[in-house]
C-alpha cells in the first residue's frame, strides 16, 4: 500500500529584520491566508502526525491542518533551518507507516527531495515557494514519487 507524506514550507513570514530571534517570527497576514489555503487543500488526508520545525512561522502554517485532522503538531528541531540534512531524513523516513505532513524552511525541504532523487524517486514539477507543498509517495519499502503543488493548485 502506498502511504503519503506532505512536505510544506512555511507560509509567508515578513521581513526577518525585527528585534526577536529568528525562530519567533511569526506569519504575516499573507502568509495566515496561505495556511488557511493549505488546512483547506489538505482537510481531507489521512496521516498520523503533523511535525513542524520549532520556527514560529512553521508551527503556524500547519496548526490550522493540525486542528481540523485532530493532531498535535509536534515540534522537531532536526527539520530547524540550520538542521543536518541526515537528521531531516530521519523525519521523513520514520513516518513512512502511518504518513505525515512535515512542515520546513525553504533550504531543507529541497535538500530533502534532492536526496530523495538519488534514491531513484521522480519528480514532477520544481520550486519551493512559501506555502508549498510536496506531495511524496512511498511505497513497497522506497520512496516513489514527488509531486509539486504551488499556493491556488495544492493538492484536494
Amino acid at each position: 500500500m502506498a502511504m503519503k507524506l506532505y512536505l510544506v514550507r512555511h507560509g509567508h513570514a515578513g521581513s526577518r529584520d525585527w528585534s526577536r530571534h529568528d525562530q519567533y517570527r511569526q506569519l504575516s497576514d499573507r502568509g495566515r491566508d496561505e495556511a488557511a489555503e493549505i488546512e483547506l487543500a489538505l482537510a481531507e488526508i489521512n496521516v498520523g502526525a503533523v511535525i513542524s520545525s520549532p520556527a514560529t512561522r512553521c508551527v503556524q502554517t500547519v496548526e490550522p491542518l493540525s486542528k481540523r485532522l485532530g493532531l498535535e503538531v509536534i515540534e522537531d528541531k532536526r527539520l530547524w533551518e540550520d538542521a543536518d540534512i541526515a537528521d531531516a531524513m530521519d523525519v521523513l523516513n520514520e513516518n513512512t507507516e502511518d504518513g505525515a505532513v512535515i512542515c520546513s524552511h525553504g533550504n531543507i525541504i529541497p535538500e530533502m527531495l534532492h536526496w530523495l532523487l538519488q534514491t531513484g524517486m521522480t519528480a514532477k514539477g520544481r520550486g519551493c515557494a512559501k506555502g508549498s507543498v510536496w506531495t511524496v509517495t512511498y511505497r513497497n519499502g522506497q520512496f516513489t514519487k514527488a509531486r509539486y503543488h504551488q499556493l491556488g493548485h495544492l493538492p484536494r
